[in-house]
């Protein structure tokens, strides 16, 4: 398989993508771990990201997030929160270390998989957050449209993608094709 056996999977994108079901599909597929980076941190503080935000505020929870992702290594997939790959250190790291691949939601689709945002303190500013994170989310090596397809068959998708691009050129950092490229994009 060109992905490359010690590669890292992250999959990034707005809250409501599907990340965190997706990756436990994608990790079966592939026969690795799945890390989710939120459940990580909530392990690290001894709260929940919900509390977090309450009591320590966002600029706490986002430090707690960068140690957890530039830990990320090795042969797992990864579930990020949406603004995990929004942090150009964290960025850097996830691309130079695997493949990131954006879930594309739209603001419909995410609105009723989220529902009341219960326990998302940043979901009643979605649609503005898109705005920003946009171009972001574009860095990564892979994009691919969510609406409309159940989990298990964007798992099956997004390895698909990864079996038909270049393993990774070596542990430089160096990449075949640069993030953002249409290599491989579905959407």
């Amino acid at each position: 398989m060109p992905l490359g056996s010690g590669e890292t999977v992250a999959l990034v994108g707005m809250m409501g993508s599907g990340k965190s079901t997706v990756a436990r599909e994608l990790g079966r597929l592939l026969r690795r771990r799945v890390v989710s980076t939120d459940a990580a941190v909530e392990a690290l503080a001894g709260a929940t990201v919900e509390r977090i935000f309450a009591e320590r505020g966002e600029a706490a929870f986002r430090s707690l997030e960068r140690r957890v992702v530039r830990g990320l290594r090795g042969p797992v997939v990864a579930d990020l929160g949406g603004g995990a790959f929004c942090d150009p250190g964290n960025a850097e790291h996830l691309l130079s270390v695997g493949r990131v691949v954006f879930l594309d939601v739209s603001a419909r689709e995410a609105a009723r998989r989220l529902g009341s945002g219960t326990g998302r303190p940043l979901a009643p500013r979605w649609e503005p957050l898109l705005r920003r994170r946009l171009a972001l989310y574009r860095r990564a090596h892979l994009a691919v449209a969510v609406d409309g397809l159940s989990p298990q068959a964007l798992a099956l998708r997004v390895a698909a993608m990864l079996e038909s691009i270049p393993a990774r050129a070596g542990r430089d950092g160096s990449r075949p094709h640069p993030p953002g490229g249409q290599e491989g994009r579905a959407a």
